[in-house]
């Protein structure tokens, strides 16, 4: 089977979709992938296997002009490539992928990894509302990563032909492995994330500002808004604030943390970075929020904060400051126990196999 994948970067696909697609190549299935180049190291590990097509990609471009570029762009290679299925992944891909191949009566698969846009309320939302009950209900089967999301889109009249629902990209239980508890005194809280309001970047560091101390250390790592630059650098300076800038692997820097800082605001799907903690074997602070509850239970393997409440967050983390070694050492364990029993990156794999054998 000729199967043609569309994702927005080369370094997301490799480090979300690797498994399922050596599962297809295992298939002796034709992948074709198109994607931005964002990582050459990753771009040629996958060229090995793939025939790789580069598409640039801008998440948050709205210009109507170069969006209309974009889905040009994917029509001439769905044309060219003429693939038997589509498998795509975030928005723009979902909508634009979906607009092409129900054009040419191609069957495709769409991820929704999350809200975004649909939830905020505004003309953009309108338009996404639209778009989305066009091209959905052409798609062979939707595939959600929380139940919350496909109430969402049930709710605002967005039909499916088909529809599952899967343990967000899962987790690959071999890579992410649990890690001995550091054995530096004070307590390493960390970000890991785009550097972001959305993602609670400006709660974290004012909990940076307020908090560390000799007791306690704060790290975070992933690309930063320009708004947020030179705070962070004055937080470097001043020696509150160890930013590793990006990272193209999180195991290294959750190996040397006790706990996972994530106070998001933004629609998660589900949220890879806390699964990545989780399985880890730490612990995670987390606002109560869609993509973030499916994995965190709140006292069991973490801790839930106030969404854009930087007080509560600074309450939150110095309280888990004080818990004994040994709690923190056991949510952390929990959290293992739950990626292993619930989002375990085969069964993503499996869903995906099966949807692609029925008829």
């Amino acid at each position: 089977m000729k199967i043609l994948i569309l994702s927005n970067l080369i370094s997301y696909t490799y480090n979300f979709r690797l498994e399922l697609i050596e599962a297809l190549i295992k298939r002796k299935d034709e992948v074709i992938i198109a994607s931005d180049n964002d990582d050459d190291a990753k771009w040629r590990k996958l060229e090995k296997e793939c025939e790789l097509i580069e598409v640039p990609f801008d998440g948050k471009n709205t210009e109507i002009k170069k969006e209309l570029r974009l889905l040009s762009l994917y029509r001439r290679i769905i044309n060219k490539v003429k693939p038997e299925v589509v498998l795509s992944f975030t928005i723009k891909m979902n909508l634009y992928g979906g607009l092409v191949s129900g054009f040419y009566n191609i069957p495709y698969i769409p991820m929704i990894t999350g809200l975004g846009e649909l939830e905020k309320d505004g003309k953009l939302k309108a338009l996404l509302i639209i778009l989305h009950k066009i091209v959905m209900p052409r798609a062979k089967c939707v595939i959600f990563q929380n139940q919350s999301n496909r109430a969402t889109f049930e709710n605002l009249g967005i039909k499916t032909k088909r529809s599952i629902v899967v343990p967000g990209s899962g987790i690959n239980l071999e890579k992410y492995k649990p890690q001995p508890w550091p054995d530096e005194e004070r307590i390493v809280f960390t970000f890991i994330g785009r550097l972001t309001k959305a993602k609670g970047i400006e709660e974290f560091l004012y909990a940076v500002h307020r908090l560390s101390s000799d007791k306690i250390k704060f790290s975070a790592a992933g690309k930063s808004d320009e708004e947020y630059k030179e705070e962070v650098k004055r937080l470097c300076n001043e020696g509150k604030l160890d930013y590793r800038g990006i990272v193209s692997d999180s195991r290294e820097l959750l190996s040397s943390s006790n706990c996972l800082v994530l106070p998001t605001f933004h629609p998660e799907g589900i949220s890879n970075v806390i699964l990545e903690a989780c399985a880890s074997a730490r612990p995670v602070i987390c606002t109560d929020r869609t993509g973030c509850r499916e994995i965190v239970t709140n006292g069991y393997n973490g801790v839930f904060c106030l969404p854009q409440n930087k007080d509560n967050l600074v309450s939150v983390i110095s309280e888990f400051a004080t818990l004994p070694k040994a709690r923190m050492i056991e949510m952390g364990w929990n959290g293992r126990r739950t990626v292993e029993e619930k989002f375990d990156r085969k069964k993503v794999v499996d869903s995906y196999i099966k949807e692609l054998e029925k008829k």
